[in-house]
């Protein structure tokens, strides 16, 4: 079966809680001393649209936005190993999935584990501009970027 997307649920938070990459597991404890199932109920109840993508069937990622002013929201992703398996496909539709957030969004940001190079090449390709560094961010004070994106 070809990956897919739905709007996420519950159940694909606590599916992906335990399947979460180790960078992303990082990053939920070094931003805000948080544990992956806290981390993606809470991204999944407060974001405006969250969104799932599947791949057999088993949740790969869930990215959402969650509003913070007038047409300014916080993105954010987290994932699961399988996403390096798909990473033609997600990167083939990713940057539609932004303009959807972007439509209700016009402002998009958030802060990045400086550790999670994936997550950073990904924003960069996806246009994302890096406009602060904060070497004593979050729970545990370490490293990490600000960045946004304006349609």
């Amino acid at each position: 079966m070809n990956p897919y997307i739905q709007i996420s649920t519950e159940e694909d938070a606590l599916y992906l809680s335990k399947n979460l990459r180790q960078e992303d597991i990082n990053e939920c404890k070094a931003h805000s001393n948080l544990e992956p199932k806290t981390a993606l109920l809470n991204g999944v109840k407060y974001s405006h649209l969250p969104l799932t993508i599947f791949n057999k069937d088993k949740p790969v990622f869930i990215s959402g936005v969650v509003p913070q002013a007038n047409n300014v929201g916080m993105i954010w992703l987290l994932s699961s190993p399988e996403l390096e398996k798909m990473s033609i496909t997600f990167l083939r539709n990713c940057k539609k999935v932004l303009e959807c957030f972007h439509t209700t969004f016009p402002v998009v940001f958030n802060y990045v584990d400086a550790r999670n190079t994936l997550h950073i090449n990904w924003l960069k390709w996806m246009g994302f501009t890096f406009i602060n560094v904060y070497e004593k961010f979050g729970y545990e004070k370490i490293k990490f970027y600000e960045f946004v994106r304006v349609k």
